[in-house]
């Protein structure tokens, strides 16, 4: 059985900055997310420390992205991102 990849969903400010990045950078990041999507498990847990394993960090070059995965509807919330 194949799982359907999970719906992302973008805080608006992180909408933005997605959209600002350049050229490499911003295809960098896209796969990441998208990655993501497919396999919401293939980041790691954003505080190692943190009881919620929900909460996962995307790391590329230019970005670090924060989402949580969220069971209903099952999507990923994409809530945080820090350009470099």
């Amino acid at each position: 059985m194949t799982r359907r990849p999970y719906e992302a969903r973008f805080a608006r400010e992180v909408g933005l900055a997605v959209r600002e990045l350049d050229g490499d950078d911003g295809k960098e990041l896209r796969a990441a997310l998208e990655q993501a999507a497919s396999d919401p498990w293939s980041w790691p847990q954003a505080d190692r420390y943190d009881l919620d394993d929900t909460v996962r960090v995307v790391t590329t070059r230019a970005a670090i992205a924060h989402y949580a995965i969220l069971p209903e509807p099952p999507h990923l919330w994409v809530f945080a991102i820090t350009v470099l």
